[in-house]
């Protein structure tokens, strides 16, 4: 499992503050070391500095008949959408502000 962290910002640079976001998996995958289904859906909500953290089988320790990503999309409290980019993501941690989107 890997705990991916960021921070989000609205365009005009204050944060999105209790804004939900979504991790989809790009296709069915199982967790290598269980041979569990892993969820294509991973929701949660950002804290009131905009903040997120969420933990989730990352792509390394996934198996699936082709490369798996995540799409995370992130909406503001108004349901707006303010991030929708694609990640592979490996280790046990990962920095979204330090993390290129693919």
């Amino acid at each position: 499992m890997g705990v991916a962290t960021g921070t989000f910002q609205l365009p005009n640079g204050s944060p999105v503050a209790n804004g939900l976001f979504q991790w989809k998996l790009s296709g069915d995958a199982l967790l290598l070391s269980t041979a569990m289904v892993v969820p294509k859906l991973i929701t949660g909500n950002l804290d009131t500095s905009g903040n997120m953290t969420a933990t989730f089988a990352f792509n390394d320790v996934l198996t699936a008949s082709v490369a798996t990503s995540y799409q995370l999309t992130v909406k503001d409290a108004a349901g707006g959408q303010v991030w929708n980019e694609v990640y592979t993501l490996t280790g046990t941690a990962a920095n979204l502000n330090l993390i290129p989107p693919v």
